[in-house]
This record gives C-alpha cells, sequence and structure tokens, in this order.
C-alpha cells in the first residue's frame, strides 16, 4: 500500500501531471506559429518545464538568476528570471522571462547554438482545463 502512495505522489508531481492554473500557454515566433506550454515553477523552486506543440516530453529548465522590482506600491512585484534549457544533460537554450502577479509581460528564448532569438506573448486563448490547446 506504501508503494501505492509513493508512486502516486509521484505521478502527480510529474511535469506531465501540471494542473492548468500551473501552465502559461505562449505563442511566438515571426509569424506566431510556435506554442509552448510553460509549467509555472512552484514558489522558491529553482526548476521549471517547457513543452513545445506537437511534441510530448517536457523540457527542464532551471533557474540562472532572479531579480525583482516594485513597480509601486501596493502593486504586484515584477519579477526578471532568466532560465537555462537543457535537453540530455546539455544547456541548449535560455529563457528570459518578466512577470509581474499572474501576467506575463515577456518571454524570450535564445537558442543556445545559433544564438537566434524567439519572442513569445502569453496566449490566454490557448488555455483549457487540461493545458494549452491550440487550433
Amino acid at each position: 500500500m506504501r508503494w501505492f502512495a509513493l508512486l502516486l505522489l509521484l505521478a502527480l508531481s510529474a511535469p506531465g501531471a501540471a494542473q492548468a492554473d500551473e501552465i502559461r500557454c505562449l505563442t511566438g515566433g515571426s509569424r506566431a506559429q510556435i506554442h509552448l506550454s510553460w509549467k509555472l515553477p512552484a514558489e522558491g523552486q529553482r526548476t521549471s518545464y517547457v513543452r513545445y506543440a506537437g511534441k510530448t516530453a517536457w523540457l527542464r529548465l532551471t533557474l540562472l538568476n532572479e531579480h525583482s522590482t516594485e513597480m509601486a506600491e501596493g502593486r504586484p512585484w515584477q519579477f526578471d528570471t532568466v532560465w537555462e534549457e537543457h535537453l540530455d544533460g546539455k544547456v541548449i537554450g535560455r529563457y528570459a522571462i518578466s512577470t509581474q502577479g499572474a501576467r506575463i509581460y515577456g518571454f524570450d528564448y535564445t537558442n543556445g547554438r545559433t544564438g537566434r532569438q524567439t519572442a513569445f506573448s502569453e496566449d490566454i486563448g490557448a488555455l483549457s482545463d487540461t493545458g494549452c490547446r491550440w487550433d
């Protein structure tokens, strides 16, 4: 019975088990043709995940640095973070993300090999109860 409870806990904590309120949907690229899901990190966590539309695997992100700014008294702070993207144990890119409260104000990806940058914007209409859906 203990093993079953442990397996259930592990399954619920896996990146693919994210609830819709823990996910943000983003669209980017020159013709808004790139779609990805971002699993928000739990408070105090230095790990997050992204998954591109059409892919099943989540790519692990690790927090490289974070800066916070009080924009106005009584308003949510702005958090500017840089995350490294990992695949097969190698850093393959970086995300620079700016958030304030529940909103994303900047989400930019830089490919580690080519240096090519892609800007994303939040796609609120793509969010469903089960994650991101793009038509």
